[in-house]
């Protein structure tokens, strides 16, 4: 009886090591399986974060010229997590310029404005839905309400694309916005383009009386030490 169940013992001993040597390479196999492709996601048209900078040369139809560098001077978190980006234009002749904007769901939320020559600010009621972001053919927007001086304004903006745009930056691949706009009655045509994970390109502004146009010269997004972002958010915030 003994030697019958050593033998029994050892015949489901070698009958099961096939099947485990079976089971292994389908473990391998599956381990070995590609995860699932992630597409990237949309480009972002309207880049802002803390230090970040672009130049422009632009010029009018009177023929004056100027240079100008918008950069992002400080990034603040709000108490519901919104993020303020204050936006400085610098232009090598007049005095500079602060815009504040945010991103909330989808859209470049454009807050307040203020002029540093005379201290005047407008917060502007309701907040101004800017562009979308990220841009897509036939994207639509409209905003109405009040800004400086409590002027109605109205704008409606609506997009194409992509179109190839060159300027002394370089080439790029590019939406095209234009924004219809009427403020204290007097209607006035802004295009502008956008490039993927760039922003402003290349813009233009039309009035019954004046044409301008400004093209992207230089860009950076300077990288941040560790830590610096954080540290910047949260000194902006305790100020408050």
């Amino acid at each position: 009886m003994r030697n019958s169940a050593a033998l029994l013992l050892v015949s489901l001993i070698a009958t099961a090591l096939p099947l485990a040597s079976l089971a292994a390479p389908a473990k391998k196999a599956a381990a070995s399986t590609p995860a699932a492709h992630k597409p990237p996601p949309p480009p972002d048209y309207f880049p802002l974060r803390y230090k970040y900078w672009w130049k422009y040369h632009f010029k009018t139809s009177a023929g004056k010229e100027d240079n100008f560098e918008l950069t992002d001077i400080h990034d603040d978190r709000h108490e519901d997590k919104t993020i303020w980006h204050e936006v400085q234009t610098k232009f090598s002749t007049l005095p500079p310029i602060n815009d504040w904007y945010t991103k909330e769901k989808g859209m470049v939320v454009y807050q307040k404005t203020e002029y540093t020559s005379n201290g005047m600010k407008a917060d502007f009621v309701p907040p101004r839905q800017y562009i979308k972001d990220p841009l897509f053919d036939g994207d639509g927007w409209h905003w109405a309400g009040k800004g400086m001086m409590g002027v109605y304004i109205d704008e409606s903006s609506e997009t194409t694309g992509p179109e190839e745009i060159t300027v002394p930056a370089g080439k790029f691949k590019c939406m095209k916005v234009i924004t219809k706009i009427t403020q204290a009655g007097a209607p006035c045509t802004k295009t502008y383009w956008y490039g993927g994970n760039v922003g402003l390109v290349k813009s233009k502004t039309e009035t019954k009386d004046f044409v301008s146009d400004a093209e992207l010269t230089e860009y950076k997004f300077p990288k941040l030490e560790p830590g610096e972002y954080e540290a910047e958010l949260n000194k902006n915030a305790q100020a408050q």
